[in-house]
Parts: structure tokens; C-alpha cells; sequence
């Protein structure tokens, strides 16, 4: 049996690139992360895609799934020679140049050590202050609302211009998309 060429442990190869290596982001194809991640390994590339296991009961069977925790994206470190070759893959939408590679990685490497500690994980949408959010569920569910911070929490700011006012409401972030 062979050596692996890269370490499984996340927390190994979450590290600043060499010279000749570079860390990218590959936004995949719809429902590819798994596939991209087995064919980048005809280019020696050191790929991380966290995953979290879902369950799904079908009557009395019970099946376990690992699924990516963000979807569409795989972290890769690759070949700086080897960007034309991602950007063609089948199963690559798009290739982002990760210009802050250090606070990625680290990023990353919490997302890593919380996965690892078995931290119970969910992926909200990116709330920045001034961004147009759709609200999807509870009370308040159609309504589109502007995020803004007061007071150290984010809150949205629903407009009615009409009379020229606004009301903040917290809304539970699970509750929130972009809006398009």
C-alpha cells in the first residue's frame, strides 16, 4: 500500500503556499464538489471541502451523508502552472485568486477545528451592513429589509418610504438571503 501524497488531517496542510503553489478558491458546477475533488488529484493538488453528515430516514432505513458545508466551493492548493487546467475542468464554474491568503487559512483552519470538535455547524448568509436581504421565514416572511448594525448586533432596517420612516427589527439570520 502507498503513502498518501498529501496529509487527511486539514489542520496539516492549512498552511501558507510556497512560491510555486498557490491557494484558490473553485466554485464548482452545481452538485460536483465530490467529483472535482477525486479528479484534482490527477494534478497532485491538496483540496479541502468541509463536510457535514446529514441523516435521512427512508422508512425504516436510515442513510448517512457526508455533504459539503459550503456548496459550491472547494479550497484548493494548486500549481500556479496548473490554473489553466481548474479553469477548464468540467466540473469548475469559476477559479477565485485568494489575494489574503493568510486570513483564509485561517479561517478555514477554525472551520476545520470546530468540525473536528464535532461543534454543531451551520452556514449563514454573509451579513454586511447595507446589503438588501430577502426575509424567508417566520412573521415577516416576503418582506425585503436593508442590514445594518446598532448597537454591536445586526439588525434590518425595513423602509417605508412612503412616510419617510424605518423600522430595525432582529431577525433570526437563518431567516435571511440576499436578495438578487
Amino acid at each position: 500500500m502507498t503513502e498518501p501524497a498529501f496529509p487527511d488531517d486539514p489542520l496539516e496542510f492549512l498552511r501558507p503556499s510556497p512560491e510555486h503553489l498557490q491557494w484558490v478558491v473553485l466554485h464548482t458546477k452545481p452538485r460536483c464538489e465530490k467529483k472535482l475533488v477525486l479528479h484534482s488529484r490527477q494534478k497532485q493538488a491538496r483540496t479541502y471541502m468541509p463536510t457535514v453528515r446529514r441523516v435521512h430516514n427512508y422508512g425504516k432505513r436510515v442513510r448517512h451523508h457526508d455533504v459539503p458545508l459550503f456548496n459550491g466551493y472547494v479550497f484548493a492548493q494548486i500549481e500556479r502552472a496548473d490554473r489553466a487546467w481548474f479553469r477548464q475542468n468540467p466540473y469548475v464554474a469559476n477559479l477565485i485568486e485568494v489575494m489574503e491568503e493568510e486570513r483564509m487559512l485561517a479561517s478555514l483552519r477554525t472551520v476545520a477545528e470546530a468540525l473536528r470538535a464535532e461543534v454543531p455547524v451551520e452556514v449563514l448568509p454573509f451579513l454586511q451592513p447595507g446589503r438588501t436581504v430577502k426575509i424567508i421565514g417566520g412573521p415577516m416572511k416576503g418582506a425585503e429589509a436593508v442590514v445594518a448594525e446598532i448597537k454591536g448586533k445586526n439588525r434590518v432596517i425595513l423602509h417605508l418610504e412612503l412616510i419617510q420612516q424605518s423600522v430595525a427589527m432582529e431577525i433570526d439570520a437563518a431567516y435571511l438571503k440576499a436578495a438578487d
